[in-house]
């Protein structure tokens, strides 16, 4: 139940933030169980346990970042009249360092 409540409390947040408080509920539940799980997955979390401070920080991150990915997955790179963008599909490099740091060995 500790985790739900976090998983509430990453949602509240997210709300908060300009362009978010547009996107359905059920979406950012969804989103936000998904990168909760892939988190708890890779700092070898226990079930049950609650999920350190930081990592919940990485959780919104991850979410934010898909958020801004939405309809354009896949795109490696894209140019119209000029305007270059480049999109990458991997966890940018300063959420895998912060990640990092609450790692635990199996």
């Amino acid at each position: 139940m500790i985790q739900e409540e976090q998983k509430i409390k990453i949602l509240k947040s997210l709300k908060l933030r300009p362009g978010i408080s547009n996107f359905n509920d059920e979406l950012l539940k969804d989103l936000i169980s998904d990168y909760f799980n892939d988190v708890a997955e890779s700092i070898n979390l226990s079930e049950g346990l609650q999920m350190p401070v930081g990592c919940i920080n990485i959780v919104k991150e991850l979410v934010v970042v898909k958020i801004n990915r939405l309809g354009s997955e896949g795109i490696s790179s894209e140019s119209h009249e000029g305007i270059s963008q480049t999109y990458t599909d991997d966890i940018p490099n300063e959420i895998k360092t912060k990640l990092r740091r609450y790692r635990r060995l199996p």
